[in-house]
């Protein structure tokens, strides 16, 4: 019994742990390079590559699943019948979606249409990729912030 709580204890540490550090992932350096759209599109420009902030909110993710298979492979935790790790990826996924969310309503007034509508896509990608370790409620956070994105890069009320 002392165990199980301690066992307890020291997990959600580890979960609460990613919950704070993987907001550093979130950042959308990308928004504040200044772009020349009369140029087109270069090869080496950044809107051109796979957004920074998806691709070290994604290997925090897969980080996180690897180190809790290291150390506790697919057991279940009893409390709550569900694997250690299916709860340290909801855990992860929905820091990931929460920070993201955040980083865009901290930005929405700066936003230009063509950076909304990118980041609406790349909003239905994050949903796509991470809905099934999503509580409805952040699952509703990310698709509400997607359809101020359509909305604000003109497409028809937020529909794709």
């Amino acid at each position: 019994e002392d165990i199980m709580g301690l066992e307890g204890a020291m997990f959600d540490e580890f979960l609460e742990s990613i919950r704070v550090n993987v907001g550093s992932c979130c950042r959308m350096g990308w928004l504040d390079i200044k772009t020349d759209i009369t140029e087109g599109p270069v090869p080496d420009h950044p809107s051109m590559a796979f957004p920074p902030y998806l691709s070290a909110s994604l290997l925090a993710i897969v980080r996180t699943r690897a180190q809790v298979e290291q150390a506790l492979g697919n057991k279940l935790r009893r409390s709550e019948g569900v694997s250690y790790q299916h709860i340290a990826m909801a855990t992860v996924a929905e820091a990931v979606a929460e920070g993201i969310c955040a980083q865009v309503q901290q930005r929405k007034s700066t936003l230009k249409v063509r950076q909304a509508d990118r980041l609406a896509n790349e909003l239905q990608f994050l949903i796509n990729t991470l809905r099934r370790y999503l509580k409805p409620e952040t699952l509703a956070l990310v698709d509400n912030t997607r359809r101020m994105l359509c909305s604000k890069a003109g497409r028809g009320g937020g529909i794709q």
